[in-house]
């Protein structure tokens, strides 16, 4: 592995044709302080004799980096043609590739040897060549940091217009919203240049601007002591200008080509400033200049920031630069839109305001704007990272036609992009999902959400605001927000590879999108989730958003109360008073658990039917409700049935498993039943079959589900299977952190449990109650093996490895070693006491009184009927023709059914939960001996595809019509005294009707 730096002097190996020469010089560096100096003339060469290390990648490997070349040239000034790089051996070329040289400063190019260049490498290429073309006139190149042979992450190559036929995948992969710049810049304009800027337009314009720039600065104070903050920072970067020549520490992000045993090394030579800390300057620095009085003071601002402009330019940070990859570039490049926008002014008298402009539309991605409207797809990243970068690069254009018209590019691509999308194709989902990374993921919708609507704000009320439709989505997904959440933090099944219990929701967007309206555009703010806002807001918060909105006479809405489906999810809510019981699981379609080789160690069994009760703290919290990860025994997430493994065992094993992915694990069932259901948004359930992947254990399976009628949630677990013969398999009732070690549990009759630690395993010949020490009361039927623990537990970080320890009440339920036809069944009470807990045991004992009965457990189906609310459930794991339990006596698709009876009415909600992505199975997710295999997800091409259509039907005893007509639903005499009821089922969401007797 060669690399040249050229700190050292011209390496032996590098020579040149007559008609060229070489030199060190220091007038140019990407690292140390020296580069090649290349004089040339028309037809030049370089030729560099080195074995170049190349190896053909091998398939099966664990990493799929892919061998590459890589170089920084600076060119003093644009010339038209390429430079041509032969690579080969003995004379011979065996492959090439072309870098234009249109262009002034420095640029880079990552260019892989099997994919990305002309001809076919071999192993034994041992020579580089550099041509200059013909006709050219003679001048100077800069060569630094030339490396013949690294390994690099497949997916980050990315082509610009010095390069621009590396990577062609990456324009439709999914790093494409970071990667395809060069491909946004390529489409031409969908949209019609109007004649002329109308009146209503021009008011539009000084509004945007109006309320963009407000979002970023507010006028203030600017001390001598924060000029001269900045000025010691803008010393610390270097940046001198010495005959029109502009020397400084390079500006950096990326190191992902940097060969891992000597990135520390080259980071440390190359001595550079991250271009988060640039950005970060220019905002801050734009912001004192716009406060700042003194004339001297401002001049020195505006010099500070034009000439870190000037060299980010210089730097290759500049319009038609991909400095090698720009993958994750967003992150670290927010900051110039807001800065540049506040100095608009000042660069168009500098006359640098349109070369800055046009630098960003690139970085952010405007061309993408013009894509088809068929195939546009939202993405988290950019409302996050780049989507006021967009709008700001279009705000800053002279007020013309041209103007107008990419507005309204924005306008419709933004709108369009909001819209429930197909499949799992992100944004935002028709049940209120928020998607990144092919799932549901608030970590990421979080900082979606922090970026769109502020622009949705900006655009309200113009010629250029979102459409109704993808106002409406975007409401319903962050109305969502706060369901899943309690009060800020959601659900740890959600959690994706953040398992920490710390993450939570912002309440600034319900701010932004309050006053954005409401989505039919009649009323000024949105009154619905203003009063979230002021829910969600802490005590001693007081915003000027939460006095506008309380002036007007808004109040903080209670704590929402109901059940609520996710079947893009596979996430079932329920909530009452101020507590949230959640369950989640997975299937075919979406991942069990997201793990990174630094991130979710061992998160496997995170949505094996893991059900969460918040319902402690003030505000409601993960810490207070149970949750540390400290000591956390990451084998028993409550709700979920698992083999308990020892913790090396339990660890993940992640592996780079195609090109399409990274270092990741997102491990896929082969079942395609998971999700819940609800009932007039009051009570609900939730059911899956688990079956694991082989990956791990390949033959552990059961059929889960939970019913939520008010406090009362009803679980039932059949047919438990697995061959391990070494781990015992558990059903977990509760996990429960223990800040006092003597907090109690109260286990039956024996009283408060004070001791520490404390063990009991027990095969129940009779019913018992458990309350556990965050108020949550279990009631356990005879015939099962409870244990109930209080215990110093002993674990592992998540992401670091470590050990950790905590103090933790639990009890589960064990269902041995290899089970075959496992079962449990259990009952909670959410915020409880003894008395209720001891009231409920009671009444459970006697039929007549008993709160619910479980008329069938079988691997087939789980029934349970709740006497008060009158209302039966049916988790129908398989179709079944002769059911035959309360009014269903049929149904030709597994299904999940609830039918509330009242007064002879029948209210009925049912749905298949499969999302139909596909049918029947995937071939190459299978090996040639049937066993499942690991994919990534991101390979599959059903991740776009949208849901399909099923008719379900389900039999009824009686005969029956709809009170009223309903889409998608059909009623129909059947065979004897029953009627048929058929649904057209997609997209997992439940349908529901009334039915009324036919008399």
């Amino acid at each position: 592995m060669t690399i040249f730096s050229f700190e050292s002097g011209i390496p032996v190996c590098f020579t040149c044709d007559r008609h060229s020469r070489l030199s060190i010089t220091n007038q140019y560096y990407k690292d140390g302080n020296a580069s090649l100096q290349w004089d040339y003339t028309e037809n030049s060469s370089v030729i560099v004799t080195e074995s170049i290390g190349y190896r053909p990648f091998q398939e099966g490997t664990k990493d799929q980096a892919r061998d590459s070349f890589t170089i920084w040239i600076y060119n003093a000034a644009a010339v038209e043609g390429e430079l041509v790089f032969e690579f080969g051996r003995s004379g011979a070329v065996d492959c090439s590739f072309q870098f234009g040289l249109n262009f002034r400063g420095w640029r880079t190019a990552w260019v892989a040897y099997e994919r990305d260049m002309t001809g076919c490498p071999h192993p034994d290429m041992d020579t580089v060549t550099i041509r200059m073309p013909m006709g050219i006139q003679p001048g100077t190149l800069f060569i630094d940091q030339m490396m013949l042979n690294t390994p690099i992450d497949p997916r980050f190559h990315t082509r610009d217009f010095q390069v621009p036929l590396v990577n062609l995948r990456a324009d439709v992969s999914a790093n494409a919203h970071w990667l395809a710049l060069y491909a946004f810049e390529q489409l031409a304009p969908k949209h019609a240049i109007p004649s002329a800027v109308i009146q209503e337009d021009q008011d539009a314009f000084g509004l945007m601007n109006e309320r963009f720039e407000a979002l970023f600065f507010k006028e203030r104070r600017v001390s001598k002591e924060e000029i001269t903050l900045l000025q010691r920072r803008f010393a610390e970067y270097g940046i001198a200008r010495k005959g029109g020549i502009l020397t400084g520490r390079p500006i950096e992000l990326f190191f992902d080509h940097y060969p891992p045993l000597l990135k520390e090394e080259l980071k440390r030579l190359s001595n550079g400033v991250q271009l988060s800390e640039i950005t970060q300057f220019l905002l801050e620095t734009a912001i004192c200049f716009r406060s700042c009085e003194e004339e001297e003071q401002q001049a020195h601002l505006q010099a500070m920031f034009i000439t870190v402009l000037d060299y980010m330019e210089d730097q290759g940070w500049t319009y038609g630069s991909s400095q090698g990859t720009v993958h994750h570039f967003g992150y670290n490049f927010r900051d110039y839109y807001p800065a540049v926008f506040l100095m608009r002014a000042d660069l168009k008298e500098a006359g640098i305001l349109e070369r800055t402009q046009r630098t960003m539309r690139w970085y952010s991605g405007v061309g993408r704007t013009h894509t088809p409207l068929a195939e546009v797809e939202g993405n988290i990243d950019i409302y996050n990272t780049t989507l006021h970068g967009m709008l700001a690069s279009l705000l800053i254009m002279d007020d013309t036609p041209e103007k107008v018209r990419d507005l309204k590019a924005f306008c419709d691509w933004l709108s369009q992009s909001l819209l429930p999308a197909p499949g799992l194709r992100a944004a935002y989902k028709i049940d209120g999902s928020a998607y990144h990374h092919v799932n549901h993921y608030p970590a990421y919708a979080v900082g979606g959400f922090q970026g769109v609507t502020p622009m949705m704000y900006v655009l309200k009320g113009t010629p250029f605001r979102v459409s109704r439709e993808a106002h409406e989505t975007i409401r319903k997904a962050l109305l969502s927000m706060r369901l899943y959440s309690n009060k800020r933090e959601w659900l740890i099944s959600l959690s994706a590879r953040h398992p920490t219990g710390k993450w939570a929701l912002d309440p600034e967007p319900f701010a932004f999108l309050a006053e954005s309206g409401t989505p039919d555009g009649r009323s000024e703010v949105d009154t619905e989730v203003a009063a979230a806002y002021l829910r969600l807001l802490d005590p001693d918060e007081r915003t000027e958003a939460a006095h506008r909105f309380e002036a007007m006479g808004i109040i903080a809405e209670p704590d929402p109360n109901g059940h609520w489906t996710m079947n893009y999810a596979a996430l079932a809510i329920h909530r009452r008073g101020s507590w949230l019981a959640g369950m989640r699981g997975h299937s075919r379609y979406l991942w069990a658990n997201e793990t990174y080789v630094n991130a979710n160690l061992y998160g496997r069994y995170i949505s094996h039917g893991h059900l969460q009760i918040m319902s402690r703290g003030e505000p409601v919290n993960h810490q207070a409700s149970g949750y540390q990860q400290d000591g956390w025994d990451w084998n028993r997430w409550p709700g979920t049935t698992t083999v308990h493994k020892p913790l090396e065992e339990l660890r993940a094993s992640v592996c780079n498993v195609d090109t399409f992915s990274g270092f990741e694990e997102m491990l896929l069932s082969d079942e395609t039943f998971a999700g819940g259901l609800h009932l007039e948004g009051h009570n609900g359930m939730f059911a899956m079959k688990l079956h694991e992947h082989p990956k791990y254990e390949g033959s552990h399976r059961a059929r889960k589900s939970a019913f939520f009628f008010n406090n009362r949630i009803i679980c039932l677990g059949s047919g438990i299977e697995n061959d391990n013969t070494a781990n015992r398999t558990e059903t977990t009732l509760f996990q429960n952190h223990l800040p006092i070690r003597e907090d109690p549990l109260w286990i039956d009759e024996a009283g408060p449990i004070y001791d520490f630690p404390y063990f009991q395993k027990k095969q129940l010949d009779n019913p018992t109650w458990i309350l556990d020490n965050k108020g949550n009361g279990y009631y356990i039927p005879a015939g099962q093996t409870i244990s109930v623990s209080k215990a110093t537990q002993h674990s592992k970080h998540q992401s670091t490895d470590v050990d950790t320890q905590g103090d933790f009440a639990a009890a589960w339920l064990d269902h041995g070693t290899s089970p075959t036809e496992g079962s449990y069944a259990y009952a909670i009470l959410v915020d409880t006491d003894c008395g209720q807990v001891k009231r409920f045991y009671e009444q459970m004992e006697h039929p007549d009184s008993a709160p619910y009965k479980v008329l069938r457990q079988e691997r087939s189906a789980h029934v349970v009927f709740d006497a008060e609310s009158c209302t039966t459930a049916y988790a129908l794991f398989e179709a079944d023709d002769c059911l035959g339990i309360g009014y269903v006596t049929a149904v030709d698709t597994p299904a999940m059914v609830m039918i509330r009876e009242e007064s002879g009415t029948l209210t009925m909600s049912a749905v298949d939960p499969d999302l139909r992505l596909y049918e029947e199975i995937e071939k190459d997710q299978y090996d040639r001996n049937g066993i499942q295999k690991e994919v990534s997800v991101y390979s599959r091409k059903w991740v776009h595809a949208k849901s399909i259509a099923h008719p379900m039907r389900i039999t009824l005893k009686g005969q029956w019509m709809l009170s009223s007509p309903e889409q998608g639903v059909q009623v129909f005499a059947g065979e004897g005294d029953c009627s048929v009821v058929e649904l057209i089922c997609q997209d997992g969401m439940p349908k529901e009707l009334v039915l009324v007797p036919i008399v």
